[in-house]
């Protein structure tokens, strides 16, 4: 195709005169008319006696049976005639995940494109060029599928538990004084997919009822407990704990001897040193170990081997005495 210049094309030709009947009037057959190809508008003047097909290929300007002509080829050049042309292109549509096709327009946007190809864009759907560029031959049109999925559900809030000491209450005794209340939120994901796939996640959450706390009275009161000898004493804690018992003699795992009123613990559970009073026994200190006095159990020393054997294995109350 041959490319217009700005300038008018002049066709010089020898004038063809006719005689009109009785009036000797010439007739003149130059032309001039307007032509605008792909955007572009020229002047084109001459002796154009044919249709608007000859008229083309005199000025080299090539068709093809895809591009845009109006008026039709066939149509016979008049004076002033408006010529448009619109060369077709060959452009590929990638809509999301559909198959990629070719179609051949002459739209002047790619809107018109679109359009043509009978393809509609949701508010959240995104073009790679401008909806209002012209159409590039070989150009790809992409076209990203954007969907954006909204869930809401609902979210328990725990409560915290909060502790007071009181000195009404006895030490190891504990009382509830405002049972806790689980609060709510609400939770708003929204997921945004493209041609399908998740590219973005966003989790806002709202508090729709603030949890209420749990409080806890714990007692510092002292227990005063009576042992069997007659006496008191205070009991900072009391623990239940699996007893046994073995027979005097030798030396503790802190060097006391082994007689009446020590006891083999954990010290994990119970720190040596400590001073019990074993309900059932009597007041004994924590001074020694054994491998197999692990967790809430306690092994108590008698005189005897028959003491021993008579006291057995029973559950006992254990106070550590302040």
């Amino acid at each position: 195709m041959r490319k217009l210049s700005g300038k008018s094309i002049s066709i010089l030709a020898a004038v063809a005169a006719v005689t009109a009947a009785g009036s000797g009037t010439a007739i003149s057959l130059h032309k001039t008319v307007s032509v605008k190809v792909d955007g572009q508008s020229q002047e084109v003047s001459g002796f154009f006696t044919g249709s608007l097909q000859e008229l083309l290929q005199k000025q080299g300007i090539q068709v093809s049976a895809q591009d845009l002509v109006q008026p039709g080829l066939k149509t016979p050049v008049t004076e002033g005639m408006s010529i448009v042309i619109k060369h077709a292109r060959k452009v590929l549509l990638k809509d999301g995940n559909n198959e990629p096709k070719q179609l051949v327009t002459t739209a002047d946007s790619v809107a018109e494109v679109l359009k043509q190809a009978g393809i509609e864009l949701a508010d959240q759907d995104r073009v790679n060029v401008e909806l209002k560029s012209t159409p590039i031959e070989g150009q790809t049109i992409a076209i990203t599928r954007r969907e954006i999925q909204v869930a809401v559900t609902e979210e328990k809030i725990p409560f915290q538990t909060e502790r007071q000491p009181n000195q009404d209450i006895f030490k190891g005794q504990e009382k509830v004084l405002t049972h806790g209340v689980e609060g709510l939120a609400k939770v708003t994901t929204r997921i945004i997919l493209e041609n399908g796939v998740e590219v973005d996640r966003k989790v806002e959450r709202e508090v729709v009822k603030e949890p209420e706390k749990n409080v806890v009275a714990y007692g510092t009161k002292p227990v005063i407990v009576a042992s069997r000898s007659g006496g008191s004493f205070t009991s900072a804690k009391k623990m239940v704990m699996s007893a046994t018992a073995y027979a005097a003699g030798g030396r503790t795992a802190t060097g006391r001897p082994a007689q009446f009123g020590v006891a083999a613990v954990d010290p994990s559970v119970i720190p040596l040193g400590t001073k019990l009073y074993i309900e059932g026994y009597g007041y004994a200190i924590a001074a020694d170990t054994g491998g197999a006095i692990k967790g809430m159990k306690i092994d108590l020393v008698f005189n005897t081997q028959a003491e021993c054997l008579q006291f057995g294995r029973r559950q006992v109350v254990v106070h550590i005495v302040e």
